[in-house]
């Protein structure tokens, strides 16, 4: 990955510029017909030397990390893919979704200095775990990080969260992609069920109960202030490394997230309904930053993981390798304040914090 373009396949920059009708650029044509290029004989001839060992891998067992962007799901990822009992994407792997099942293994053994996220200053190595958002953008799947190279569209990117809102051609395209990269995952770490988080995936979980076997969902909630503060930063610094035009404004951002926030919920509400209990289990940020092994203990013990006192050590461990770093908790002031209070007052509500 470079600091100005993810790794895009031929076919991924044929989609963008298809749907979003670009103005060409000579860096945009070089990305497309020379690195896509690239990219794409890599991907085949990954499918190639693994396509069949991979194919018939089911994900049974996997867990899926829930929650809106800024929540949490991060920290809750990197606690949970302690476990050695999963494995989970890293992210060589989901910035190089097109070969890192052949070449991982050598890339992640060389000596390799950390990276920050430009969002929050957290470290991120190429072996951290990593959402497969980035992956399956890289493969041509339609996905709301198609905003992080054209963010003037940020608000119809988020609309592509859920593949059934898609047309026929792309949905299937998309669960083609989705399957290939976490079969690859899970055939990289000796066929175990995986770990997985995408704020994305919240739009979508009757479509992952359709592709995953038995999967088991963890939902993150955080004080909705800082999320949404939170994500309007993020969204500006992503916009920062990766945009092709120039990026909207902060208030224009702040709009986009205002106005999404209760869609997200409504999704993620018609994928919970009728969910047996012991397949969903909530995480409140506080509480997990409090008492992270308590908090935990209660996630596998309602959704039956296993005995959590084989990973208690390995949890701890990665705890103290997190040392003090402080979560930034900037809110939203004046008028901002009062619109998310107002438009928002359903989440308040619905995760039990205070809106005043």
């Amino acid at each position: 990955m470079t600091r100005k373009y993810l790794n895009l396949t031929a076919g991924a920059w044929r989609q963008l510029r298809k749907n979003w009708r670009p103005p060409l650029s000579a860096a945009m044509l070089w990305q497309s017909f020379a690195a896509g290029s690239l990219f794409s004989a890599l991907d085949k001839f990954q499918d190639a030397a693994v396509g069949t060992r991979r194919a018939d891998l089911r994900l049974a067992g996997s867990v899926v990390i829930l929650g809106y962007w800024r929540s949490g799901t991060t920290l809750l990822h990197e606690l949970l893919c302690t476990d050695q009992r999963y494995g989970y994407p890293t992210t060589y792997a989901c910035m190089n979704p097109h070969h890192f099942i052949l070449t991982e293994t050598s890339r992640a053994a060389a000596k390799q200095a950390g990276a920050r996220r430009p969002m929050d200053d957290m470290q991120v190595r190429a072996g951290s775990p990593q959402e497969d958002e980035f992956a399956l953008l890289s493969l041509g799947a339609r996905s709301p990080y198609e905003a992080l190279l054209f963010p003037s569209h940020l608000s119809d990117a988020l609309s592509l969260c859920d593949p059934d809102a898609l047309t026929p051609a792309e949905r299937a395209d998309w669960k083609e992609a989705f399957l290939k990269f976490a079969r690859g995952v899970s055939l990289s770490a000796d066929k175990r069920p995986l770990i997985l988080k995408s704020p994305a995936h919240s739009y979508r979980l009757a479509t992952l109960r359709e592709l995953m076997p038995d999967v088991k969902f963890v939902l993150i909630v955080r004080d909705p202030f800082t999320v949404f503060e939170s994500a309007v930063r993020m969204w500006s610094s992503l916009f920062g490394t990766y945009a092709l035009e120039k990026a909207p404004s902060a208030e224009d951002i702040r709009s986009v997230v205002l106005a999404d926030r209760p869609r997200f919920e409504a999704k993620l509400s018609n994928g919970v309904d009728a969910m047996p209990a012991n397949r969903i289990a909530s995480v409140r940020y506080e509480e997990l930053v409090k008492d992270p092994l308590r908090t935990l203990e209660e996630v596998y013990t309602r959704l039956q993981l296993g005995d959590f006192a084989e990973v208690r050590g390995a949890v701890s461990a990665e705890i103290e390798r997190r040392g003090t770093y402080i979560a930034r908790n900037e809110q939203p002031v004046g008028a901002w304040r009062k619109r998310v209070a107002d438009e928002w007052r359903d989440v308040f509500a619905k995760y039990g914090y205070a809106a005043g």
